[in-house]
């Protein structure tokens, strides 16, 4: 398998040499609304978060002053400049961001990418011109850093990417200052350009009693794509990122004990390790990186947050947190949900091949897992099982410019094992038309071959199938209002084994409208929104009615960072051949009124199924979720969840789901946390048919130190145990982990 995917990428990196031809220079819009002219530094910076170096001085400066949200390209309500200077291996920001009342800055100690709620200041990076990909780097008034990458104008976030670079801040009696160092390296730019032309976004985000959104252009809320409006920047020489080889070696241990013999018996021990590990990076060109991994620590350290399991319909879904995967995420993400990296669940290695040249976007990846995951989707429900075999997976991602701000792409996966194998290829593409139109599409062909076994047992074929899947949407986001026209169809014999599609054997349309009434500056209700949705499933094959919906809602923003939804509707749904006729309510509220307090909640009342027994029920849940900052270094979050499912003879279920979090942070780099979940789940036996648990109880925590230099420079150093309880056994032990584990970024 590993062979003749490597001949296929052989081929087709030849096929992405052809169009490299001719493609080195500048892509994107040929208008340019506005020109900034940077210089390159004559001195030393030193990146302390003071910006009194005499080298700042031949610094472009470019005001930041205009206020985009809530209020509609307005002078803002502070005072902001950044400054830009570039060296032979770094681009350089510095902000002053004037004050009156620097008493309120918002800025906490806070783990890296986590600093939404601060006052913060950055810049987005368009550095292929291409007005559809940025790099996005911000700091708050403590030097803490957020990176990301934004792609489809804008839409789509990548948060998981991370970069090496430096920031640094301090707060004074103006305001406060921000310095940063954001090596070439860091970044992938058109290669052969005498002089790079860049988009350039910089935005300050200043949260009082609203959340103020600054930059320095006049924005068209008619047009969805950000970095269609932002201005450029030109200037930089003979930018070379330089060998660009990392290297990140890794030490992981772990002990666990577990109480087998639940719950009289005594802890013993369950498993132990010790392994080393070493990932590498090489960016060969200014713009292609090469990543490689041999017995890799895929560990996640942060813990998965609670799900509740009962009564559910299809298979959950659980974010990816694994570095290597995430790395380039967002060349893989498409449409429809064909690359679910989750579904690799023990990968003995991996190499990875990711970014841009020109008008042209490359992913690729390959990897061999010890086990093999399968997801047997279907039309009203969903099943999964694990192989004891291993498997090799693959994907190739293409990816083209066309246009200003479109893309045109291919996608591959291939997924081979024992008796075992999943194919899927497909074409996708993204069209602006006229600035506030999108059409979306993508249209995806697999063949699958199960194992014999598997296919028996979970009734699926026993000989080669194929099918196909196809997504098309047309959305329309002026300024004033909004709809969206959607398609979706996939076949009974589907399969994206290497993706997340937990439903297959359906087509789906669907119709919404929105209308936005925009306040007056200052207004007590500086944004209404009004809308509704129809849409309607059925089943490929024969047409039988599976779900149909309609609602309407209404949102509305307002002081102290406040907002409320309110959503009612109807739904017919057929499930197991039987009719049920549905009405819901629900209702969603956040409050900012300070930096140290948020509180937000989400209820709903519908009707719902009882989907193990084909009957209606009554369900009711609400979720209130509060976070404190006691002091700059202090954070908590509390969240609890409540539900409960009726039928006619009684309460069926309840469930209590309390989730909390208490983190102190050192400084930028270390901080201790504790984390704790814990779900009760009563059941009432004799409204089952099948036996089940009247009582079930679980209490999970875990303790965490971590020293994080940067997102590959780490120690983390930690505990968690799981604690069970039934009916008449209260909660006990059932087993503990020690973990460690150290990681360290060499750079050349």
């Amino acid at each position: 398998m590993a062979f003749k995917f490597s001949v296929i990428m052989v081929c087709f990196i030849s096929m992405f040499q052809f169009f490299l031809h001719g493609e080195q220079g500048q892509t994107g819009s040929k208008w340019m609304p506005h020109m900034d002219y940077i210089k390159k530094t004559a001195g030393h910076i030193k990146i302390d978060g003071h910006i009194n170096e005499e080298a700042w001085e031949n610094a472009a400066i470019i005001d930041v002053n205009n206020e985009i949200m809530p209020s509609e390209n307005i002078e803002a309500p502070v005072k902001t400049q950044c400054l830009v200077l570039y060296s032979d291996k770094n681009l350089y920001v510095a902000f002053r961001a004037f004050d009156p009342h620097p008493e309120e800055i918002r800025a906490c100690m806070r783990d890296r990418d986590n600093i939404f709620n601060d006052d913060m200041v950055g810049v987005f990076i368009d550095t292929f011109n291409d007005e559809n990909r940025a790099f996005v780097f911000l700091t708050t008034p403590l030097g803490i850093q957020l990176d990301e990458i934004i792609s489809e104008g804008g839409a789509y976030e990548d948060e998981s990417w991370d970069a090496i670079w430096r920031s640094a801040a301090h707060i004074d009696d103006k305001g406060y200052e921000v310095e940063m160092a954001i090596p070439f390296k860091a970044l992938q730019f058109p290669r052969g350009a005498d002089i790079q032309t860049w988009g350039f976004m910089p935005v300050r985000i200043y949260p009082r009693s609203q959340r103020h959104q600054i930059t320095n252009f006049i924005h068209n809320r008619g047009n969805p794509c950000l970095l269609c409006q932002s201005h450029k920047l030109t200037g930089i020489k003979d930018a070379s990122p330089g060998k660009n080889i990392e290297l990140d070696p890794t030490l992981t241990a772990f002990h666990t004990d577990e109480r087998s013999d639940f719950p009289d018996g005594p802890m013993k021990k369950k498993d132990a390790d010790m392994d080393a590990g070493i990932s590498g990076s090489w960016g060969f060109t200014s713009n292609l990186t090469l990543s490689a991994t041999v017995n890799p620590d895929f560990s996640q350290v942060e813990a998965d947050i609670a799900q509740l399991d009962i009564n559910t319909q299809f298979a959950l879904y659980y974010p990816e947190k694994r570095p290597f995967f995430l790395e380039g995420k967002d060349f893989f993400s498409t449409l429809i949900n064909a690359v679910y990296t989750r579904t690799l669940a023990d990968p003995s290695w991996g190499v990875k091949v990711s970014g841009k040249e020109g008008k042209n976007a490359l992913g690729f990846f390959l990897s061999r897992d010890n086990i093999t995951n399968l997801l047997f989707p279907g039309a009203e429900s969903s099943y999964y099982t694990s192989l004891s075999q291993g498997a090799t997976a693959g994907v190739i991602r293409y990816r083209r410019d066309i246009g200003a701000s479109s893309t045109i792409g291919i996608l591959f996966t291939d997924r081979e094992g024992k008796s075992y194998y999943n194919r899927l290829a497909g074409i996708d593409g993204l069209l602006r038309i006229a600035g506030s139109d999108t059409i979306r599409f993508q249209v995806l062909g697999s063949s699958t071959l199960y194992p014999t076994v598997s296919a028996k047992t979970f009734i699926q074929k026993e000989h080669r199938m194929s099918g196909y899947a196809m997504n098309f949407s047309y959305r329309r986001e002026a300024r004033t209002y909004g709809w969206n026209l959607c398609y979706e169809n996939f076949s009974p014999d589907f399969r994206a084994d290497l993706g997340f599609i937990p439903q297959v054997n359906y087509w789906k349309g669907l119709v919404s409208l929105n209308y936005i009434f925009w306040g007056k500056e200052n207004s007590f209700f500086p944004r209404i929104g009004i809308g509704g949705d129809f849409f309607q499933v059925k089943e490929h094959q024969g047409g039988r009615l599976l779900d149909r919906q309609g609602d309407i809602w209404v949102d509305f923003d307002m002081p102290l960072q406040s907002y409320l939804s309110l959503a009612a509707g109807k739904q017919e749904k057929i499930y197991n051949y039987v009719h049920f006729n549905q009405d819901f309510f629900q209702v969603y509220f956040r409050v900012r009124p300070s930096g140290n307090f948020n509180l937000d909640c989400y209820s709903v009342v519908k009707d719902e199924i009882d989907y193990t027994h084909t009957r209606p029920g009554k369900y009711f849940n609400i979720e209130p979720r509060l976070n404190y900052n006691a002091g700059k270094h202090l954070q908590a979050s509390l969240s609890y969840s409540y539900s409960h499912l009726d039928v006619e003879q009684g309460r069926l279920f309840r469930t209590h789901l309390v989730q909390g979090n208490l983190i102190y942070h050192f400084n930028r780099w270390a901080f201790l946390r504790g984390i704790f979940q814990y779900t009760d789940i009563a059941q009432d036996t004799s409204l089952y048919t099948d036996p089940v648990d009247p009582e079930n109880r679980r209490l999970f925590m875990q303790f965490l130190f971590s020293y994080k230099l940067n997102p590959r420079t780490v120690l983390f150093l930690g505990y968690s145990d799981n604690y069970l309880g039934l009916l008449d056994i209260p909660l006990k032990q059932h087993d503990r982990t020690f973990f460690l584990k150290i990681g360290y970024a060499l750079s050349i």
